[in-house]
């Protein structure tokens, strides 16, 4: 019979802990008045069209965010599906985007979150986004203070 060995233990945070720590920094922005105008100060107007459908192809939800530089960064979008708590978050490619100086783009995601507890059956939702950005107009060089 062989011996009995300990597993290793990761000495790091677990996935829990990881998982709650990026949940904390989603919050503690939402709360801390990040504004659209000071995140991405190129941006006049933010506008986000979101469309949710289920598994089944049916439309749950469909509206137009329109974000100015004074409204908070809130890029987060609740799943309205049967997983009960899924959410998207845009905040990554809201950030490409207006690194990129696009004027508009498409994307879409299928929420991944399990339908309960324990089920290896996922929501399913379909969230269509589509990003259109308006920019400040740039200073011409001869205009510029030195």
């Amino acid at each position: 019979m062989s011996p009995f060995y300990k597993k290793r233990r990761n000495t790091g945070p677990s996935k829990n802990d990881l998982k709650v720590q990026r949940g904390a920094e989603v919050e503690r922005r939402a709360r801390s008045g990040d504004t659209v105008g000071r995140r991405f100060p190129t941006v006049q107007r933010l506008s986000i069209r979101l469309e949710i459908m289920g598994p089944q192809g049916q439309l749950f939800s469909d509206e137009t965010r329109v974000l100015n530089p004074v409204d908070r960064c809130n890029f987060e979008v609740a799943c309205p599906g049967r997983c009960g708590g899924g959410k998207f978050n845009l905040e990554a490619k809201v950030d490409s985007v207006v690194g990129s100086r696009e004027i508009a783009s498409e994307s879409s995601g299928v929420c991944q979150n399990p339908i309960y507890a324990g089920s290896s059956e996922v929501c399913g939702c379909r969230l269509s986004c589509k990003i259109e950005a308006a920019y400040k107009p740039e200073q011409a060089e001869a205009d510029r203070p030195v």
